[in-house]
């Protein structure tokens, strides 16, 4: 199968038409309808559902359309990383971040580090921990920055000195906004909405001291933003690291710390065994020479 194969499926997965993909690629429609109906003969299943005017995806074609793309990012990377590896240190860094507030602290890394070598550019992907760790095992991502604890153990790491602090969040009315403080004591009983990664609901569990029963979670999200948005509209308690959702907070809500604290360091995190570019390479050794992390 070729990348050139590749790129002719997602161009007519894109158009939903193979008269205007066959266009945008410069090859007659009789040509890139027989390498589809190829690509379906060596996979041995139907990718396209044809219609009159327009042709869509089958179940199985989503899921290749996946995995193409993934194909695609891996060579273009590679490419552009063969393109980039001279003396002269140049090439995009592309980094997996939650919504954390130390992703602050990470834009004056970067800031820093484009003053010496302005010709490396970065890419920011927000995404969740559980992604972050599956695109960094495929090597879709040089770096993610990640609260622990950490998805598993085959990871290098570099230890932000920052934490992040959990708290609960919770409607303006609320009778728990009458306290400084949350202490576990408090939720008992209390409708809770919880993050999506489990090692840190393990640890908010751990936290509330036999105070937690499995029918208050009324709600998983598997970003903060999203789970206090959730708030709002009445359905619980969020606790966990609001992180840059507290600057977004309206007065609809209230926010208060946990007692006793918890807070949990950020990480910026690599796969020891997936080769890295030299400006990511590059990056890893200017983290590790900044004094204050």
């Amino acid at each position: 199968m070729e990348l050139r194969i590749l790129r002719y499926f997602l161009a007519v997965a894109s158009e939903e038409n193979i008269s205007r993909a066959a266009r945008m690629l410069h090859i007659t429609q009789p040509t890139l309808s027989r390498q589809l109906h190829d690509l379906e003969t060596e996979l041995g299943v139907q990718l396209f559902e044809r219609g009159s005017r327009h042709i869509t995806l089958t179940p199985q074609g989503l899921l290749f359309r996946r995995r193409a793309r993934e194909i695609i990012e891996l060579s273009d990377k590679a490419r552009q990383e063969l393109i980039c590896g001279c003396d002269e240190i140049k090439g995009t860094v592309v980094i997996g971040a939650g919504e954390l507030q130390s992703v602050r602290k990470l834009g004056l890394y970067i800031k820093e580090f484009r003053d010496l070598h302005p010709q490396v550019s970065f890419e920011l992907i927000t995404s969740t921990a559980d992604q972050i760790r599956s695109q960094l095992d495929q090597g879709l991502l040089d770096l993610g920055l990640m609260v622990e604890p950490l998805p598993g153990q085959n990871y290098e790491m570099i230890r932000f000195l920052e934490t992040e602090s959990y708290a609960a969040v919770m409607p303006a009315d609320h009778p728990l906004t009458r306290q400084m403080c949350i202490r576990p004591e408090d939720l008992a009983g209390v409708p809770l909405i919880l993050p999506g990664r489990e090692e840190v609901r393990k640890t908010i569990i751990s936290w509330m001291q036999g105070y937690y029963e499995d029918s208050q979670t009324v709600l998983i999200s598997n970003l903060a933003f999203n789970g206090i948005q959730m708030v709002t509209a009445g359905l619980g308690v969020f606790v966990g690291i609001p992180g840059v959702g507290l600057d977004l907070l309206s007065g609809e809500l209230e926010t208060r710390s946990l007692q006793p604290a918890l807070s949990s360091f950020s990480d910026i995190v690599w796969k020891p065994d997936v080769p890295l570019s030299t400006a990511a390479e590059a990056f890893i050794r200017f983290l590790k020479e900044k004094g204050d992390l």
